[in-house]
């Protein structure tokens, strides 16, 4: 585990108490939400958080087909209070069965873990994810949002947002290599080894997520869809609508989130 990824796990139980998630749910979440998840279904919420997005689910489906889990004992402990049933996962493998749920909601979740975990995990996803089930999520489009907010391209000069989860152990892909459709620029880490204490000081002075790890682009989304399930749907979303629109290249330059859809269809 990189030096980075052992500072965000100890960030997770700070960030769970300095930071609680409450009953807001943008429109885009909640728009792929009751598009994709039906009455009847089986769902599980990975990286739950305190429970909002199962709170909402719980207006049409029982508390009882509604499962979550969360890294931080803060946050599984205020999740089993609300009556779901929250499990602590602590890496990729996930404590159900196979073919176990209808549904798996996966937002923001995805740029926390660390790189080499991405792919076990989401090899979990499909394997506890029923046939013709589906997984609906959302992750942030890190090559615009270098551009946009401000605190994460100071972040990015300290090496805590690394371009698009460098390991570490050998430099970063150039641009041209790795996304040649997207705008992407590797950034040195070498500053998160040396100084992890001027990393906690900025994250407090910007009051950023420090807990971010995997950098996606639509294209890396796609790729890993296309790898482990059947069919995949991506959207784009601005802070200004309401609701995904399907991408098209000129729109997916500009786009704050990258919305996505993976699809069992056996």
């Amino acid at each position: 585990m990189t030096s980075t990824a052992k500072i965000a796990r100890l960030d997770f139980e700070r960030y769970a108490i300095t930071h609680r998630m409450h009953g807001y749910i943008p429109s885009s979440r909640r728009y792929v939400m009751d598009t994709y998840i039906k009455p009847g279904m089986k769902v599980l919420d990975l990286g739950c958080g305190d429970g909002q997005h199962l709170e909402y689910l719980a207006k049409s489906l029982p508390k009882r087909d509604l499962f979550g889990t969360e890294i931080s004992q803060i946050r599984v402990d205020r999740v089993n209070k609300k009556g779901f049933t929250c499990a602590k996962v602590d890496g990729f493998r996930l404590p159900y069965a196979d073919r176990a749920f209808d549904a798996i909601i996966f937002f923001e979740v995805i740029e926390h873990i660390p790189e080499v975990e991405v792919e076990p995990l989401l090899h979990e996803i499909a394997r506890v994810l029923k046939p013709n089930g589906v997984v609906v999520g959302s992750t942030p489009n890190y090559p615009i949002k270098r551009y946009y907010d401000f605190s994460h391209r100071i972040l990015s000069l300290f090496g805590r947002i690394p371009a698009f989860g460098g390991n570490g152990k050998k430099p970063p892909q150039t641009a041209s290599e790795t996304y040649p459709n997207e705008s992407t620029a590797p950034l040195p880490k070498e500053a998160t080894r040396r100084q992890p204490w001027l990393i906690h000081k900025v994250d407090q002075l910007f009051a950023d997520d420090p807990t971010h790890q995997y950098f996606c682009s639509f294209n890396r989304i796609y790729r890993l869809g296309k790898k482990h399930f059947q069919d995949v749907e991506l959207f784009t979303t601005f802070k200004a609508i309401a609701k995904p629109v399907v991408i098209s290249n000129p729109v997916k330059l500009f786009s704050h989130k990258i919305v996505f859809v993976f699809k069992n269809c056996n």
